[in-house]
């Protein structure tokens, strides 16, 4: 691996899942009592302080940051994944009018402890893969990416229906455990095992990573 191809995805670590306020939060942890208790807690202590590690590294190295976000445009969600827009419907039925916070909103935006900084690209996708809805591929061709560094949530959905795409797509999947949070413990464990076995992930604690970039990193120009 040369560290000046790698791409550090971070994917949807956005505020409606961990503020305890937002309607997806507290929809879903009626749903599933708590689910949300968890992943939040997962990201306060162990997901964030991580991710902010990593891209400390990245930033200091110049090296490819991508962030993406899942909301759409769309009042009425028409332009989300059937799940997602299923979700927000019987959300709003219940009392909770935005389960899925559309681009705009607020609960929408990347987290305060890991906001993008200038030049940092961020991507809004509709689909759990954001090969599916934008043009991520098409980034990484260009920027001459062929590895691409999972962070983020959660680790059974987005991030692993992301990884098989990318995979598949010729790119090299590494997952960075103790920077990604599922709802469960079980669940994170079962879709990295997963991943690692159906379409070739490397798996990797944060440490473990940054040491092994630090011995292969090249100082761009």
């Amino acid at each position: 691996m040369r560290t000046n191809n790698t791409c550090l995805l971070i994917v949807d670590m956005q505020r409606y899942y961990v503020d305890e306020t937002s309607d997806f939060y507290r929809y879903f942890e009626r749903m599933v009592p708590g689910c949300m208790s968890y992943i939040a807690t997962r990201c306060r202590e162990t997901v964030i302080p991580n991710i902010s590690r990593l891209l400390s590294f990245y930033r200091r190295f110049r090296l490819t940051i991508i962030f993406l976000r899942l909301c759409g445009i769309d009042p009425d969600r028409k332009d989300l994944h059937r799940f997602f827009r299923e979700s927000w419907a019987r959300g709003k039925q219940l009392g909770y009018s935005s389960v899925y916070p559309l681009a705009d909103e607020p609960m929408a935006q990347i987290l305060p402890e890991i906001a993008p900084q200038k030049g940092e690209l961020v991507i809004d996708k509709t689909t759990f893969s954001a090969f599916t809805s934008t043009k991520l591929e098409s980034i990484l061709q260009r920027k001459k990416i062929t590895t691409l560094v999972f962070a983020g949530l959660a680790t059974s959905q987005c991030v692993e229906t992301t990884a098989r795409d990318a995979s598949d797509r010729g790119f090299e999947v590494i997952h960075i455990e103790d920077a990604q949070a599922d709802y469960t413990h079980e669940a994170h464990c079962a879709s990295l095992y997963s991943s690692q076995a159906v379409c070739g992930g490397n798996v990797f604690r944060t440490e473990s990573f940054l040491s092994m970039c630090a011995n292969h990193v090249i100082l761009r120009e």
